[in-house]
């Protein structure tokens, strides 16, 4: 197809800009989900393929997630629920790389891919719980904790979201802390912001291992650490 990128300027896209930035808080992402992105970026720019249609394509897999979780056979239920997560991910990838190198970049479609995304991690964290509870018999425990901490991930994202004063300021801040020279404790925080894409392969790990019900405390956890951070960046800004 005339004019379709080659597999060379897909990774020229990505870009050291966009590397650095996934090292610097998503590092997870680029591990298991960003390298597969690739080759399809490299197919769907060859096709009328839109990147609206991608993200679009994300919501039939996000909402599965629960219906797996309940209707399949235990055995194989959070198998299920974990590969259609990673999927999920892997084509939110897909469709911004998509945009960046076709030029089919759209606020709609920016919007749509928010939104589609914090839907997604809600319907994962319930899911998990819906799991657990299949899985102990605890009828609608594991759940609810799974829900809350859905609930609490997607405020830290509210919080984050009113102290950036909108998406220019937090490129800003993005672009300033990449001009800092890093120290260890920016090392342990990225690690520990990049664990939240590692959540798919967690949760098979978790149903292999048999500590379901550890890795939902986690996540209640780990979204309460990410209010309160959240919370003593934006009052910090406020102060300032």
């Amino acid at each position: 197809m005339n004019g379709a990128p080659t597999f060379a300027s897909v990774l020229r896209d990505y870009g050291r800009d966009k590397r650095q930035g996934e090292l610097r808080g998503d590092w997870a992402v680029l591990l298991f989900y960003r390298i597969w992105s690739f080759p399809l970026i490299w197919l769907l720019a060859r096709t009328p393929v839109s990147p609206t249609a991608v993200t679009l394509s994300s919501v039939p897999l996000a909402l599965s997630m629960p219906v797996l979780a309940l209707a399949l056979p235990l055995e194989q239920a959070a198998l299920g629920v974990g590969l259609v997560a990673i999927v999920f991910q892997i084509l939110d990838c897909v469709d911004g790389g998509l945009a960046r190198c076709t030029g089919r970049t759209s606020r709609l479609g920016g919007t749509l891919d928010f939104l589609i995304d914090m839907a997604q991690w809600g319907l994962l964290y319930g899911s998990i719980g819906l799991l657990a509870d299949r899985a102990l018999d605890a009828g609608a425990l594991w759940t609810a904790v799974g829900c809350a901490a859905a609930w609490v991930r997607l405020y830290a994202r509210v919080v984050r979201d009113a102290g950036a004063g909108g998406a220019d300021a937090v490129h800003a801040a993005d672009a300033a802390g990449e001009k800092r020279p890093a120290g260890p404790l920016d090392v342990v925080l990225w690690f520990f912001a990049g664990l939240s894409g590692a959540i798919p392969p967690a949760l098979l790990l978790a149903w292999w291992s048999g500590t379901l019900t550890w890795l939902i405390v986690f996540l209640l956890v780990y979204a309460l650490a990410d209010v309160a951070e959240g919370l003593v960046e934006t009052l910090a800004r406020r102060d300032g």
